[in-house]
């Protein structure tokens, strides 16, 4: 499987890749095999999505290696010639031809791999979009995906930039001048066709707590042009909390094109843009804003507005404003045992605020405070963390 004569080719490294590669291939597989039962049910979970995801490379890429060869192959001997050697590597491979070709046949033999990718992709998505199971259908939208995205884009961009491919050959326009032409348009027309689907979230699909809340989003969507604001309001909220934040974005450009004053609106904008992000973006903050400025009317959207704009201070290290916002916020939510876990969230960003002023009693009392809270809830590793920090404090202002 190595060459030995040259072990820092091209050809050693793919190789060891492929072995890592299928290594973990193997551990995926015996692992979907062991989830079966729980991949077979609805909801499409947050972990059942994540399997789908790599089992859309570890599991999908193989066969489209092999495709990709045998197409190359297939073209090969349509023009009469014959394959010298067939390599597949699971995660790569190559076909050496012999025989006499015509630049034009040389370019379609290049291409010819890269439509297999095409089709294989194409196909298990039509094949499998109508199956029962979410993670299922999920698995074969992100594998097509990977295919078109491989085909397209990693795999013409990987073989320019390197002395072999079949690229050199598809847009070698000294030898075939039209057909590389006509490639490169009917390429970027692909291109661009595929990069607006991602953009606009065609290839995402939200994931769900329970089944209920899949079957009411579906229903949402299903009257979607018919239905009131808070309808509206309530799809783009399933599609960012389901982790489909594309689709949520393009939903709340139209939304907030139809309705500029709604402070949920401006509000589901803050957190689109917070999600993610180690720090907080000045669109966050400006959206969190307007959305106090128009008024919201629940305590726990005034709380999570007020929240987010305090944690924009709080990146920018201004303690004092992002203290007051943080006070608002826990004003805003008042004392229930629902609102446990937000408030010791609250609680320990207040206890950072306290911090950037140097105020190590009230950080202190906030952190206990938060503590607390979080034990009552349940939430033993998130007491744990808090308590950690807490030592950690004392031990620094100590």
């Amino acid at each position: 499987m190595f060459d030995l004569t040259r072990p820092f080719s091209l050809f050693n490294l793919f190789n060891l890749f492929t072995l890592f590669y299928v290594y973990r291939a193997l551990q995926l597989a015996v692992r979907l095999v062991r989830e079966r039962p729980l991949l077979s049910k609805e909801p499409l979970s947050r972990y059942q999505q994540s399997l789908a995801e790599q089992a859309s490379f570890f599991i999908g890429v193989p066969p489209g290696v092999f495709i990709h060869e045998m197409c190359h192959a297939l073209s090969i001997w349509l023009f009469g010639g014959q394959v010298v050697e067939f390599g597949y590597r699971v995660f790569w491979g190559y076909v050496v031809p012999n025989g006499r070709f015509s630049a034009a046949q040389d370019w379609f033999i290049s291409l010819a791999g890269t439509l297999g990718n095409l089709l294989f992709g194409t196909i298990l998505w039509l094949a499998l979009r109508h199956n029962k199971s979410s993670s299922v259908r999920f698995f074969a939208l992100r594998a097509f995906r990977f295919q078109v995205h491989f085909g397209l884009i990693y795999y013409p961009l990987f073989t320019l930039f390197l002395p072999v491919g079949d690229w050199l050959t598809i847009y070698n326009f000294s030898a075939t001048p039209v057909l590389s032409g006509l490639t490169a348009v009917f390429h970027a027309t692909l291109l661009l066709l595929f990069l607006y689907a991602d953009r606009i979230g065609w290839f995402e699909t939200p994931s769900f707590e329970t089944v209920e809340a899949q079957m009411q989003f579906s229903q949402l969507a299903s009257s979607l042009n018919t239905q009131n604001e808070n309808g509206r309001l309530a799809y783009i909220n399933y599609l960012r909390s389901g982790h489909a934040p594309k689709r949520a974005r393009r939903a709340l450009q139209q939304f907030l094109q139809d309705n500029p004053h709604s402070a949920v609106g401006h509000l589901q904008q803050a957190l689109l843009h917070s999600e993610g992000q180690r720090e907080l973006s000045q669109k966050a903050f400006e959206s969190a804003q307007q959305a106090l400025n128009l008024g919201l009317t629940q305590p726990r959207q005034q709380a999570l507005a007020h929240e987010i704009v305090a944690r924009f201070y709080l990146d920018q290290g201004k303690g004092q404003p992002a203290r007051e916002q943080l006070t608002m916020a826990l004003l805003a939510l008042g004392k229930t045992s629902e609102a446990e876990p937000q408030q010791a969230r609250l609680l320990h960003l207040r206890s950072q605020a306290y911090r950037r002023e140097t105020r190590l009693d009230e950080a202190l009392r906030d952190l206990d405070d938060a503590i607390l809270l979080a034990q009552q809830a349940n939430d033993q590793k998130t007491a744990v963390f808090y308590q950690k920090e807490k030592e950690i404090m004392a031990h620094t202002f100590s």
